[in-house]
């Protein structure tokens, strides 16, 4: 197995694990809407998989890129931002996520309709947008956390621990992923130290999601 392949496997591992402490903690985030964490973590771990099957068994690198673009991708912010809608409790917060999707939507379907040149391979246009779009709700998040009472007990807060997670790992891959085409067309060596780093802080965002299942209490 080569050191690829490895840190692949290794990324599906801390997600399978995330879904299964999930899943173990059931008990306590059942009739919730956390409740649909473990299952969203169960789809990418699928997607994981079926990306890896297509790459390493049929050498279909544009079934695994298509895969991605339409489906892997998009199902994290659609996800994540429903998350921050359930999450905040007052209409005028709730907006954000609601006009956050749309936009989001709106750049994929320009990207994918009437943007992408036929030798791009990632969508890096509409996941830049999501990516700021994400950014924007966990900084609002972590505003009114600071203002709250919440922060006295941060360790139980399950969006403490998911928002941390997905501020490692959004905001630190953000010129990569942003760049992504440009960087492996002209800086293939940066790109190619960058992809490491990337999957680290993977590894990251699904500890922290662990440990929002172990530590945290579903509002």
């Amino acid at each position: 197995m080569d050191t690829v392949t490895a840190i692949q496997f290794g990324l599906i591992f801390f997600e399978l694990l995330a879904c299964v402490t999930g899943l173990i903690y059931w008990k306590k985030i059942k009739n919730k809407y956390w409740q649909w964490f473990p299952v969203y973590l169960g789809l990418i771990v699928i997607v994981e998989l079926m990306g890896k099957i297509l790459m390493d068994v049929y050498n279909d690198r544009p079934s695994n890129m298509a895969l991605y673009n339409y489906f892997g991708i998009p199902i994290q912010f659609l996800f994540f931002f429903w998350l921050f809608y359930r999450f905040f409790e007052t209409e005028k917060l709730r907006r954000w996520p609601i006009a956050g999707l749309a936009i989001y939507l709106a750049c994929w379907a320009a990207e994918r309709f009437f943007l992408t040149a036929t030798r791009t391979w990632f969508m890096s246009f509409s996941y830049t947008v999501g990516n700021i779009i994400l950014l924007v709700l966990i900084i609002a998040f972590f505003i009114k956390f600071i203002n709250s009472n919440e922060i006295l007990k941060y360790k139980q807060s399950m969006m403490f621990w998911v928002s941390l997670g997905l501020l490692s790992f959004y905001l630190g891959t953000f010129p990569y992923y942003a760049l992504r085409n440009t960087l492996f067309d002209n800086y293939r060596q940066l790109f190619n130290v960058y992809f490491y780093v990337s999957f680290g802080l993977d590894y990251l965002m699904y500890i922290f999601f662990t440990i929002a299942f172990i530590w945290g209490r579903p509002k």
